[in-house]
Parts: structure tokens; C-alpha cells; sequence
């Protein structure tokens, strides 16, 4: 074991600590956490509906209301469904639009170039090639094109986000690379420092604008000559990444190569969410909105926070509560005590470098094994149909069972499977604490 972990301080750690920091990897993780309220304001507005607002809310179908005869239904689905109508439209359905904005703005700052600049140029390329005189479906069937100028809103939404983040790291590279090379407008030192930076931005920025808005006309050009068969970057984008991605992202073995990698990032300090989160925000949310609309997807964002990450990576609170019942260890139990509720938040670093888990022989696996246990369990339970899907975004700090209750609209089912993956996670750590036990008293 003390071979095993020396390898990999040498030879994974260094690579794995290099792609954590690289810059557009972090841009991207900066840039949707910068969407959080966005997020959590179209989740609350999801989750309202799905639980009352709506004749197919959880309790309309546990009152058997009917929209005819429920004075309550008329009320609601007359105001209070179109109030969060408005709010899903002003967060979830535009999402890939402002995530065009907050990743240009953190990247650009990463270069300590002008992040204003670089975000409004970032949205300005984005719209640029954006499909526009899409065709539109009317109620009766028939469809319609629609004029020039038009936007589809499915160009902006949870869809489209893999292609908002593809363009927005191209066009403000472009931006910023042109910046940093000082093709610019300089104007003299008493002018006013906003002003000055407004108008070094313009050469950047017309570049990179017209990159974006170029995008659309090659896409004819290759159109016509038959070398390409999809009319635009979002379909092409769809059909060669994002749907291979998305299948792959739902095989079973994949979810645990997923969950393994937080794992051991996490087992060497590293922090194993944020460094996989590129792939948490561009596949793994976007299943969840997918979700929302009638898909199928197992395997999202909010399903391995309300089933394995339970206290967090390591499904550490089972690891307090193990503790709390079987070791004798004094400096295991007081950090419990106090790392023992953030856990209940889904927080584990007081208990990952307080015990500390984090390069722990004896730990090593427990923390390794339960994920992938927890992973398999509630996939079986939701393929079943014992537990519905995951269509809604809740916060990740939702304790156990109340997030996956939530998430799947409602279903206690669901919150069944999390309690009962907690209690198999405490039971598999228990031993292992006991072992813990031996070790400190042979070590005294």
C-alpha cells in the first residue's frame, strides 16, 4: 500500500494537480458557479410546479384534484403555474446564454485581460452564430419558418450548453490572445481608464465577432458543396459530441469510472468535485433538464449528490456515523463532533482532512468501494421503476434523503433508497473503524 500511494504521488498526482489548474477548466467551474442563483431560482420553480401548481403535481394526484372542479388547480394553474413559468424562462431557458457570459468573463480574468470586454464580445460572437429563421411548430401541427432574426430558445437552453462553452473558450481565446499581443487602439494617458479600455477591446473584439459570425456562412458553403449534411455548429456540435457524450455518460461503468476518479482525487487532496466538474456541468446537469422534459437519464448532476455523494465524496457522514458507533479513538470522535454536521450538509472537508481520509492506508477502501456500491444500488432501483428519475436541480448541501425526495419530484421511494445507502455505507465503514481501533492501540 505505502508503494502504491508513493507511485502515485509521484506520477498521477502531478498530472491530475495540472489539470485541475488548468485555466480553461477552472473557467468553466467558476463560470457555472456563478449561475448558482440562476439554477437554484429555475429549480425552485420546477420543483414548485411538479409538487403543486400543476393538475399533474404531486399533490393534485394525492388529493385526486381535478382542474374542472378544484377551485385550489383553477387558482394555481392560472396564476401561480405561469409565475413559475416566467422564472424557468428567465433562468433554465436561457441558461447557455449567460453561462456564455460569466465563463468569458473568468477566463479573460485568468489572463488579467479586461473581463467586461471579453464577456460582452463572448455573448456578442455567440449570437452571431446562432441559427436564427428557425422553424417553428404551430398548434395545429404545421410548421412554419419563421423570419430572420428569430431565435430558437433552444440554442440557449440546459441543450445547448456544451456548444455555449465550446464557443465561448474559442472566441474570447481569440480575444484574449489578440489583447495580449496589443493589437489594440491606444488612446493617451488623461483619458478616462474605462474609456481607454473600451476602445483597446475594439480590434480584439471585431475580430472575434466576426469569427463567430463567419461560423454560419461556412456552415452554408459546406452545405452546398455536400461535405457537411447538418445546416449549423449547434446540430453538427449535437450529433458528433453531445449525443455520443450524453450515451456514454448513462453506461453503467462509465458513472463509476466517474465516481472512482472524484474518489481518488479526492484521497490525495485533491479536490475531486470541482476538478471533474467540467464534465459534472457539461454532460451530467444537463441530463437533469433533459430529465424535466420526459428523457430518461439515470445517471445526472443531482443523482450522485442525493444517492452516493451522501455527506459527501467518501459518503463521509456514514463514515461520522460509523465512527460515533464503534470507535474508541478519542481524536476520531471529536473531530466527528465537530466535522459531524457540515456532513449532514453534504461538506466533508473538516472530516477528509481532519481525521484525516485524505492519504488514509486503512480508509483507502471503504472510501473507494461504497461510492461504487451506492452507484450500482440506485441505478438497479431507478431502471427498476421502484424510484423515478432525477428532474430537478436541488441544492448540493441538501441533506440525505430530503435531496433525493426533492429531485425526483416527490418520490419517498427515492428517499428510501438514500437512507438505505447510507446505513450500507455505514455498515461497510464499520469494520474498517473497528480496524482503525487496533491499529491506534498496537501504534501505543
Amino acid at each position: 500500500m505505502t508503494g502504491f500511494i508513493k507511485w502515485m504521488e509521484q506520477h498521477f498526482i502531478p498530472v491530475a494537480a495540472r489539470i485541475g489548474a488548468q485555466r480553461h477548466l477552472v473557467a468553466i467551474r467558476d463560470g457555472f458557479i456563478a449561475l448558482m442563483p440562476l439554477i437554484m431560482a429555475g429549480s425552485l420553480a420546477v420543483l414548485l410546479n411538479n409538487l403543486f401548481f400543476t393538475p399533474a403535481s404531486l399533490v393534485a394526484d394525492w388529493f385526486n384534484l381535478k382542474p374542472e372542479t378544484s377551485g385550489y388547480l383553477q387558482f394555481t394553474t392560472k396564476y401561480l403555474q405561469p409565475l413559475m413559468g416566467n422564472i424557468w424562462w428567465g433562468t433554465f431557458a436561457v441558461l447557455a446564454l449567460v453561462v456564455v457570459f460569466t465563463i468569458a468573463y473568468s477566463l479573460a480574468k485568468s489572463y488579467d485581460v479586461n473581463p467586461l470586454s471579453a464577456a460582452v464580445v463572448a455573448v456578442a460572437g455567440f449570437l452571431a452564430l446562432t441559427p436564427q429563421g428557425v422553424t417553428i411548430t404551430l398548434a395545429d401541427g404545421k410548421t412554419t419558418q419563421a423570419t430572420w432574426g428569430n431565435f430558437g430558445w433552444q440554442y440557449f437552453n440546459f441543450g445547448a450548453l456544451l456548444t455555449a462553452i465550446i464557443v465561448t473558450l474559442v472566441i474570447t481565446q481569440i480575444f484574449v490572445t489578440l489583447m495580449r499581443k496589443n493589437l489594440t487602439i491606444k488612446l493617451p494617458e488623461n483619458v478616462p481608464p474605462a474609456v481607454g479600455r473600451a476602445f483597446a477591446a475594439i480590434i480584439p473584439g471585431l475580430i472575434a465577432i466576426i469569427v463567430g459570425g463567419f461560423v454560419p456562412v461556412l456552415f452554408s458553403i459546406l452545405n452546398e458543396a455536400k461535405v457537411l449534411t447538418d445546416t449549423n455548429l449547434f446540430d453538427f456540435i449535437t450529433k458528433f459530441i453531445t449525443d455520443p457524450f450524453m450515451n456514454l455518460s448513462q453506461n453503467p461503468f462509465s458513472a463509476i469510472i466517474y465516481v472512482l476518479m472524484i474518489q481518488i482525487l479526492w484521497f490525495f487532496g485533491l479536490h475531486g468535485g470541482n476538478m471533474m466538474g467540467a464534465i459534472t456541468s457539461a454532460i451530467y446537469l444537463p441530463a437533469v433538464a433533459a430529465n424535466a422534459d420526459g428523457a430518461h437519464n439515470v445517471f445526472t448532476s443531482v443523482f450522485f449528490d442525493s444517492f452516493v455523494h451522501l455527506g459527501g465524496a467518501g459518503a463521509t457522514l456514514s463514515l461520522v456515523i460509523a465512527i460515533m458507533i464503534a470507535s474508541k479513538r478519542r481524536d476520531w470522535r471529536e473531530i466527528s463532533k465537530i466535522g459531524g454536521p457540515a456532513s449532514v450538509f453534504q461538506i466533508n472537508e473538516p472530516i477528509m482532512f481532519g481525521l484525516p481520509v485524505v492519504l488514509s492506508p486503512i480508509l483507502i477502501i471503504p472510501f473507494m468501494i461504497i461510492p461504487v456500491v451506492l452507484t450500482i444500488i440506485a441505478y438497479l432501483a431507478t431502471v427498476s421503476g421502484f424510484i423515478g428519475y432525477t428532474n430537478v436541480v436541488v441544492p448540493w448541501v441538501t441533506p440525505v434523503g430530503i435531496s433525493a425526495f426533492l429531485s425526483t419530484s416527490g418520490d419517498i421511494k427515492a428517499a428510501l433508497v438514500a437512507i438505505i445507502n447510507l446505513v450500507i455505507a455505514i455498515i461497510i465503514y464499520y469494520p474498517f473503524v473497528k480496524l482503525a481501533n487496533r491499529y491506534e492501540s498496537e501504534k501505543v
